[in-house]
C-alpha cells in the first residue's frame, strides 16, 4: 500500500458495538427527513448473505448531490444528480488535527442514465432510464450520507428487466 494510504488508516479508531470492535460500525437503514415537511424516506442496504430483509438483499436506489460540489452551488435537476445504488452504509471515526471526528458514509455504485436521441419524448416530460453499465465492474464511490438526496422513484421500463434487443449495441 501507498505510504499516504497507511498513514490514512493509521488515523482510524476503533468503535465498539454489542459483540466486537472494530474500524467500521454498519447500519441497514438511512431515515432521511426534512425540517418543514412531514414524513421520511428510509434507504435500505442489506448486503450481507446471512441477513435477508424480507427475502432479498435489499440494495435501494438514490440520487446523490455529486462529491465536490459546494451546498450553495448547487441546483437540484434530473441533470444535475447523479443516480445510484446504496451498497453499504457505516460509520467511522478519526483522529484528525482536531481531535476525533465521526463520519457517516455511503458506498455507492453510479447508474448511467440512457439519453434517447432519436425519441427525445423521456427528456421532454423530465423523466430519465438509468441503468447498471456492468454489475460485475461496479463504478464505486464513498460519499457522506448527507449527499443522499433521496431515494430514486422508479417505474419498470418493458417486461423483461433488461435492455431491449433492439437498443443492444447503444449502450
Amino acid at each position: 500500500l501507498d505510504d499516504k494510504v497507511i498513514a490514512l488508516l493509521e488515523t482510524l479508531e476503533l468503535q465498539e458495538s454489542a459483540k466486537r470492535k472494530g474500524h467500521f460500525s454498519l447500519f441497514n437503514c438511512l431515515v432521511l427527513g426534512h425540517t418543514k415537511y412531514k414524513g421520511v424516506q428510509r434507504v435500505y442496504c442489506n448486503p450481507f448473505p446471512s441477513k435477508m430483509f424480507y427475502g432479498s438483499h435489499r440494495m435501494d436506489l438514490v440520487m446523490i448531490r455529486p462529491p465536490g460540489i459546494d451546498n450553495g452551488a448547487f441546483v437540484v435537476s434530473p441533470d444535475t444528480v447523479w443516480y445510484a445504488r446504496v451498497l453499504l452504509l457505516f460509520s467511522a471515526s478519526a483522529m484528525t488535527d482536531t481531535g476525533s471526528k465521526s463520519f457517516d458514509c455511503a458506498l455507492i455504485s453510479t447508474l448511467e442514465t440512457y439519453n434517447d436521441t432519436e425519441n427525445g419524448w423521456l427528456e421532454s416530460v423530465g423523466s430519465r432510464v438509468v441503468y447498471e453499465l456492468d454489475y460485475k465492474k461496479p463504478i464505486l464511490y464513498v460519499v457522506p450520507i448527507q449527499n443522499i438526496l433521496g431515494k430514486l422513484p422508479l417505474v419498470p421500463v418493458g417486461d423483461t428487466g433488461t435492455i431491449p434487443h433492439s437498443m443492444r449495441n447503444t449502450f
